[in-house]
């Protein structure tokens, strides 16, 4: 058995599901579609040296020769919603529940080890999950899977439902060849898509995309408040509708790390401070530095107002009074009008009376007419 078996055994035996292996040549492919990309205003501009670092594998490692990319299959069967009376929940996207980076990287340290131990050579390797380099056209030229219409990779097995992993070493390894697979005729990510980001197979308008808007700090858009619907963090929509992943049997792997759940408490959200919001979620994705603590407080706002449980007034109220946030007092008070009555209008009167900006006393006055 090769040393490539041997590592691709290995690494099967701590709980990867998918291993392939692939060159560190660079992703000059993926680097042009990146740049075309945002030539047409479908993605946040990008110097040209930054993506051209974040394609090619030696920028992290200049002695790299070989690139183990894996993936790790997140679906569980689990309730989606821990909503309780009198304590509406918002979603978490699927992905979230759980840190899988974090255990996808300490399983491709362990891979490494192994194969130090195996080679006694001096070997060098960097190990990365939702790191610095593109993985999924690593992914995609390994072999671990293909490019779904939704341009999010797609394995035999797991469908979508995978957490991708790289481990860049100096080691020169066996090659797998991409997966000769595509979706063929298959569109139902597409047509699904909420606010019609897909615009046409492979192709997404990135600012249309509500897990691209979920952690960007910025006004939701009116016409996509209603579109947001109970949702907290994340948009797996064009997962959940693709055909090969509903086929996908659950895991029973649930890594304790950086556990949130599958939804969380508006209200509890919504009273947080940044300090105790980063403290609480440190572990998990949705408390790194990235994620913008104003637009998870603006994402409970706007489910709280589709939901429309009249227990969340008293809290949207007092967040209304005292937010620093001019962007989290604009949504709330689109929540109260939504939800409306009397205690919601009351709230939002005397809000108006108080309230010195612009935007948000145009948001009042509108959530005043609902």
């Amino acid at each position: 058995m090769s040393i490539t078996d041997e590592m691709k055994t290995f690494a099967k035996s701590i709980g990867l599901d998918v291993v392939r292996v692939t060159s560190a040549e660079p992703f000059a492919d993926a680097a042009r579609r990146i740049k075309e990309q945002i030539q047409r205003g479908l993605r946040p501009k990008w110097n040209v040296e930054a993506i051209d670092a974040y394609c090619d594998p030696r920028s992290v490692l200049s002695s790299a020769k070989s690139i183990i990319v894996v993936a790790e299959c997140y679906l569980t069967s689990e309730p989606v919603d821990l909503s309780r009376v009198r304590d509406p929940h918002g979603r978490i996207a699927r992905y979230t529940w759980r840190n899988y980076y974090y255990d996808v990287k300490a399983k491709l340290e362990k891979v490494a080890t192994f194969l130090k131990k195996k080679t006694q050579a001096n070997i060098r390797f960097r190990c990365y999950s939702n790191g610095p380099l593109a993985e999924k056209p690593m992914a995609q030229r390994a072999g671990v899977g293909w490019y779904g219409k939704n341009g999010i990779i797609l394995t035999r097995d797991y469908g979508s439902w995978v957490v991708l992993g790289a481990l860049i070493t100096n080691i020169a390894l066996e090659e797998d060849e991409p997966l000769k697979k595509s979706c063929g005729n298959c569109q139902a990510c597409i047509k699904a898509c909420p606010t019609k980001a897909l615009i046409e197979p492979y192709v997404l308008d990135m600012p249309k995309c509500l897990q691209h808007i979920t952690h960007k700090q910025q006004v939701m858009p009116i016409s996509l408040r209603e579109i947001w619907t109970n949702r907290l963090y994340g948009c797996t929509t064009c997962q959940d509708v693709c055909p090969l992943n509903r086929r996908v049997k659950p895991q029973n792997r649930k890594p304790k790390y950086g556990y949130v759940g599958p939804s969380l408490s508006l209200t509890r959200i919504l009273q947080m401070t940044e300090k105790e919001y980063r403290k609480r979620f440190h572990r998990n994705q949705i408390g790194k530095w990235w994620v913008s603590f104003g637009a998870i407080q603006r994402n409970a706002a706007v489910a709280a107002g589709n939901i429309g449980d009249v227990c969340t007034i008293p809290v949207l109220s007092n967040v209304l009074k005292h937010s620093k946030s001019f962007i989290v007092r604009g949504h709330v008070a689109w929540a109260l009008g939504k939800i409306g009555g009397q205690n919601a209008k009351l709230a939002l009167e005397r809000a108006f009376k108080r309230e010195r900006n612009p935007d948000v006393r145009i948001e009042i006055e509108n959530a005043l007419k609902f």
